[in-house]
């Protein structure tokens, strides 16, 4: 089976079901949400930022400082990090958001035979998913910013599309939390036949994933396609800054809103 896994998504994307659904049937372990990858990617942004700084004019300490030496050494401690808390690089990293989306370059760099799982999802059920979570107990207005929301999606939607134009595309398997929840029959061996997981392995994750999904995925498991901005109760002010937002990503990836 391939190792490390390295699972991805905008947060409410049906990361943490695709994350125990690939644990079930691999035996790798996880700490469920890592967030630790996005360290190392700021740290390196850093490293990287000073490097190309053009206003240093006088004889400031940190020329003296060997930047790509500092830059490796964060990724041997990262390295050495992830292998003594797993004990070997069989392992499922799960860091939903636009940072972890972005900073495959960086995993590589750790980890060269590292792969990703991707998840996506519609921005209108992940903004819906979203103010079920965090809206507050007495039902008024939900505590997510519409606009921040919409603007990390598609942040994240960018780093998986790069990703699969890179010379690691080979390395990432998408998965649409629509079809994982309409079509388990197909989405759950194309998953497992791209981490080599054995075939025998699964009619059971079939079987779990039509299990789960009532209670884990969505309520309505039945619907044929996403649910649009017109089925939204919001302001249409709201909703024509979403599309402003949304719609050319998601006109790349087949999705209406």
């Amino acid at each position: 089976m391939r190792a490390p896994i390295f699972v991805i998504g905008y947060p409410r994307s049906g990361t943490s079901f695709v994350g125990k659904l690939i644990g079930t049937f691999t035996g790798y372990p996880s700490h469920g949400e890592a967030h630790t990858t996005p360290l190392l990617q700021h740290i390196i942004h850093q490293i990287n930022l000073c490097r190309s700084r053009k206003d240093f004019t006088g004889a400031e300490l940190i020329k003296e400082m060997d930047l790509q030496a500092l830059k490796d050494i964060n990724i041997n401690f990262f390295r050495e990090f992830y292998l003594q808390t797993y004990g070997g690089e069989g392992f499922i990293d799960k860091t939903p958001g636009p940072t972890a989306c972005n900073g495959w370059a960086v995993v590589k760099s750790i980890f060269p035979k590292a792969c990703f799982v991707a998840c996506v999802r519609s921005p209108v059920e992940v903004y819906e998913s979203a103010v079920q979570k965090f809206g507050s107990r007495e039902g008024d207005a939900a505590n997510v910013d519409f606009v921040q929301l919409a603007e990390g999606w598609v942040g994240a939607m960018s780093g998986i599309e790069k990703l699969a134009a890179s010379p690691y595309g080979a390395d990432l398997h998408v998965v649409s939390q629509l079809e994982l929840r309409s079509d388990p029959v197909k989405a759950v061996p194309d998953l497992f036949r791209f981490l080599q997981v054995p075939e025998a392995k699964v009619s059971e994750g079939v079987d779990l994933c039509s299990r789960s999904r009532d209670d884990v995925l969505t309520e309505s498991i039945a619907r044929p396609e996403y649910r649009q901005l017109d089925q939204l109760l919001i302001e249409e002010s709201m909703k024509q800054r979403f599309r402003d937002i949304c719609t050319s990503t998601c006109k790349r990836w087949n999705i209406a809103i």
